[in-house]
């Protein structure tokens, strides 16, 4: 018995530089080759693991697996740059819906594929889906249902790496952090261990037949109002989300609880995750916080997120593994009920002081009445600039214009920003999003890459706080066309 796992397969693409692991299920010991290269690795337990040398960016090659009488032979294997996209239901929007789809479905580059890891509920159900899997080449036509952040980013870098991008696509829409991380890990500290008790206390004594029929009717309200949407869709292509949800109501959410339901703590990590790792690459794009924007929920996701990078990291047995993740955008949410400044803080925070990682801001990319924005093409092409300058110090324009200090002098405050192409632009309605605590704000201006804000009067210390709304009415950007990274800091006088 001989069986690679399901992300091995045509058209894959292997990562450069690394040693490269080849993993999955056989009853003897099995010999990898690819190129000239060949290794042989024991089974234990019914599976084994090989590593293969690291190789430079090439191809087209076929790697080839043997174990006894059988054998298994993949073609069109390419060597280059793998990601894995993870994250919730921006991350997963499919290209066939994103605002550029026209332009996108044509497009063809050999260099960029795609492996997209089956949603599954439970193992069972992801060893039937897997079945159906394959890598998926950019070509016109191919790639309606790949994520279209990944679609742009992954065109993104490969034309200007000029080789190869493999893009593992592993995410659910409306998922917590919680459920991209293992029991044992959420049972670890006190903000998983919270999401694991409401799971317990949800599910207690429900029986799979009623979550069985729960699931039946709630699918049929999601099918329902996706085909009424589909309609109003077909009579006007550029109708808004808020118009779309005006006539026909709210998409129905959230779903039922159930113990083998699919956004589970820890469920897709084992369903999902693990099922892929681990192969070898060169890290993670992460699109994810919505989800745990609730008030009770947002102050505890600074933990929630460096546990998940460390387990990913751990999973895919490389400690040096790039993290690149995605700030959340703007959306006009209601605060009583999310608070996504709290995620963006916290996301920021822990991005700063983890090391081979890095943040994309998209504060301007979101929709005020929407979640799902439809232009992913900024976003995507943005996480690529990201992932170009730091994780592979390419020369590109990347990094968003932030506060780096400040100084009080008197009723002046003064606020030193860097990355911002040589100045700001501040928009006529910028007092909406800038407050001062203890004072009123009078006048802002920029002086080449410093802001200064006039005060109503001075003192020993100020709070200057910009964007800590769900929806920030103004967006500064940097000249160099980025938007600025939002800032809650407490500035000391120094007179």
């Amino acid at each position: 018995m001989l069986r690679l796992a399901a992300v091995f397969g045509e058209h894959m693409v292997l990562q450069q530089g690394k040693p490269i692991a080849v993993f999955g299920e056989a009853d003897g010991p099995v010999e990898i080759t690819l190129a000239q290269h060949s290794v042989t690795a024991a089974c234990e337990g019914g599976r084994f693991l090989a590593h293969l040398p690291p190789m430079t960016a090439g191809g087209p090659y076929t790697l080839t697996a043997r174990c006894g009488e059988e054998s298994v032979a993949l073609g069109d294997v390419m060597v280059g740059e793998v990601w894995l996209c993870g994250g919730q239901s921006n991350m997963e929007f499919r290209l066939r819906d994103e605002r550029h789809y026209d332009e996108a479905d044509v497009m063809r580059d050999s260099r960029v594929r795609f492996y997209e890891v089956p949603q599954a509920a439970t193992v069972g159900q992801a060893e039937t889906l897997e079945r159906n899997r394959a890598w998926t080449p950019l070509a016109p036509g191919a790639c309606a249902e790949v994520s279209a952040i990944s679609f742009y980013a992954a065109r993104w870098m490969a034309q200007r790496l000029d080789v190869a991008v493999g893009m593992i696509i592993c995410c659910i829409g409306g998922t917590s952090a919680s459920c991209w991380m293992s029991e044992e890990t959420l049972s670890g500290f006190p903000e998983g261990r919270a999401y694991l008790t409401e799971f317990e206390v949800r599910v207690a004594g429900k029986t799979d037949e009623q979550f069985a029929r729960e699931s039946e009717a709630y699918q049929r309200e999601v099918d329902g109002w996706n085909a009424a949407s589909a309609v109003l869709k077909a009579e006007n292509p550029d109708i808004p989300f808020a118009q779309i949800t005006a006539r026909i109501g709210d998409f129905p959410w959230p779903p039922p609880w159930g113990r083998t339901m699919l956004r589970r703590p820890a469920g897709p990590f084992e369903t999902m995750l693990t099922r892929v790792a681990p192969y070898t690459l060169r890290g993670f794009l992460f699109y994810q916080g919505e989800q745990d924007s609730t008030p009770a929920r947002a102050p505890g996701y600074a933990s929630l997120l460096t546990a998940l990078i460390a387990q990913w990291r751990a999973l895919f047995e490389d400690e040096s593994a790039f993290f690149v993740a995605a700030q959340l955008p703007r959306f006009g949410a209601e605060p009583s009920a999310e608070d996504w400044p709290a995620i963006r803080a916290a996301q920021q925070q822990v991005i700063d002081i983890t090391p081979n990682a890095a943040l994309t801001c998209l504060l301007d990319c979101g929709e005020r009445d929407n979640v799902h924005p439809t232009d992913k093409r900024t976003p995507g092409e943005r996480l690529a600039a990201t992932t170009l300058r730091h994780a592979y110090g390419m020369d590109v324009l990347a990094d968003a214009p932030r506060l780096t200090g400040a100084a009080l002098e008197g009723e002046r405050l003064i606020l030193r920003f860097e990355h911002t192409g040589g100045g700001l632009r501040v928009p006529e309605n910028v007092l909406s999003s800038l407050t001062v605590e203890g004072t009123e704000l009078m006048d802002v201006r920029c002086e080449g890459e410093q802001l200064v804000l006039t005060l109503a009067s001075g003192g020993r210390s100020v709070r200057v706080r910009y964007a800590q709304e769900n929806w920030p009415e103004a967006i500064l950007t940097g000249e160099n066309g980025l938007p600025v990274f939002p800032f809650d800091a407490v500035i000391l006088s120094c007179t």
